[in-house]
């Protein structure tokens, strides 16, 4: 009989939450004791009432000590495999649930019949983690305390990937505009659309929307909700728009996260955000990394003038007591001296960093590649530079059977960014658990990259700290 197959993945860090999971006829409870496994659900035709009707309904509960505080859901056709509608059909609409003492976030990938190595199973996870988290390094390193007396680079630090890129709401503006001889630049200026030169502009113009939200926007929170939840590093590539798309757009003319030239938050709004954290905040500290990598010579970058001066006004905005921002050599202070001195804001510009990303590595479908590179990773490789990555996201697009196919086949919720999502976490996230602080003991930040930023991946971060502040 036809069906449909899903794998569900949940974290929960937060006590008297539970997550059930459920179809026709099958479903499925999970507590914490569950964290990092899956479970396999199946949409059968057999089991959904009407002759003739093969639509049948996947939901996701969360329940708060027995009462139901969040739940989604979407209508799968078995027959086809494709969403027929629910509250789940585009990644762009899986906004953060907040409850009293919880961050809910959630994300879905519908699946195609598993063409060119992708999973033919549905993907869909669920993440909780506590409001707390928005103090966390006041809980783990308080102030007065042995703890704070420690140098920051103790910090482990969640990191979301490409946070820039968490809207389309700058790419909307240019796209309103587009025309084929826009689309004819970009496909010179971004070299992975060379995949895809035989593809008509007709059809690019149409999908590019859904192509460019499943292969470049790797997150879906505004940075303050990413705050929230506990993430301190961020990486941000400032750069002006490509002159083609400031002229049609009526956009500011500011400096924007950039993805190549594919433009997402304005740089001024960014920092306007952090800064707001921090000001209501005190004893956080937040570090950025400010680089430049793969961005088209077309799109200007700011002078270091310009960037000081953003800065400052950003931290001139503080209004319960004085922010202001420092270089590297604030790793190496004690938490408490930048608390007291309102160093609360780190700002590097390229700076060295030993990361576990290599392109042939991270362009996988599994955790393989990526884990053997964290395997790679020593002490000693760790003491030439300020900073320590481990990337937990695949760039699965960098395959070119996957990009194409994700061009083609481009909607609303089937990024190859979220087919991975779940699967990898599951392994890479324990991994870093277990071993990261066996393997990696300098002195340096150590930061936990992830798309989709999530409750798991900054518990990770939280978790490590507190154990390398104690010891």
């Amino acid at each position: 009989m036809p069906s449909k197959g899903i794998s569900v993945y949940s974290y929960i860090g937060v006590p008297g939450y539970a997550i059930g999971f459920a179809v026709p006829k099958q479903e499925v409870l999970r507590d914490a004791s569950h964290n990092f496994t899956s479970h396999q659900l199946e949409i059968e035709s057999s089991n959904i009432q009407g002759l003739g009707n093969f639509i049948g309904r996947y939901e996701w509960t969360v329940f708060r000590y027995g009462e139901r505080v969040a739940d989604a859901h979407n209508d799968i056709n078995t027959l086809t495999g494709k969403i027929e509608g629910g509250t789940m059909v585009a990644t762009q609409d899986f906004h953060p649930i907040i409850t009293e003492d919880a961050i809910i976030t959630y994300g879905f990938y519908a699946a195609g019949h598993g063409e060119v190595g992708l999973t033919n199973r549905h993907q869909s996870y669920v993440t909780i983690c506590s409001r707390e988290n928005r103090v966390w390094m006041g809980s783990v390193a308080p102030p007065d305390s042995p703890a704070a007396q420690q140098p920051f680079s103790r910090f482990v630090l969640a990191a979301p990937h490409d946070n820039g890129m968490n809207s389309m709401m700058t790419c909307d503006a240019i796209f309103d505009h587009l025309n084929t001889d826009m689309l004819t630049v970009v496909r010179k200026l971004v070299p992975l659309l060379e995949h895809v030169k035989h593809v008509p502009d007709h059809f690019l113009m149409q999908k590019l929307p859904h192509i460019v939200y499943g292969l470049s926007v790797t997150q879906k929170k505004t940075i303050s909700i990413m705050l929230a939840m506990g993430a301190r590093y961020f990486e941000f590539r400032p750069a002006k728009l490509l002159p083609m798309f400031q002229k049609v757009s009526g956009l500011r003319d500011t400096f924007y996260f950039q993805h190549a030239c594919i433009p997402g938050l304005a740089f001024d709004g960014f920092l306007r955000e952090q800064v707001a954290f921090l000001d209501e905040n005190q004893t956080e500290i937040v570090t950025i990394h400010i680089r430049w990598d793969n961005i088209v010579a077309d799109c200007q970058r700011p002078t270091t003038d310009e960037i000081t001066q953003l800065l400052n006004e950003a931290c001139a905005r503080a209004i319960r007591s004085p922010l202001t921002w420092g270089a590297r050599e604030c790793f190496d202070q004690p938490i408490e001296h930048l608390r007291r001195t309102g160093t609360r804001l780190i700002v590097v510009i390229d700076a060295d960093k030993y990361d576990s990303w290599t392109a042939e590595a991270y362009a996988t479908l599994s955790p393989a590649s990526i884990l053997a590179r964290f395997e790679s990773m020593t002490t000693e490789g760790q003491e030439s530079s300020d900073l320590t990555i481990l990337q937990c996201q695949a760039t699965s697009q960098s395959i070119k059977e996957v990009l194409i196919y994700s061009v083609l086949s481009a909607q609303g919720a089937s990024s190859c960014l979220t087919s991975t999502k779940g699967m990898l976490d599951m392994r890479t996230l324990p991994w870093i658990r277990e071993n990261a602080l066996d393997r990696l003991r300098a002195e340096k930040t150590i930061v936990i990259m992830n798309d989709f930023i999530d409750g798991a991946t900054v518990d990770t971060s939280i978790l490590l700290s507190r154990q390398r502040l104690t010891l």
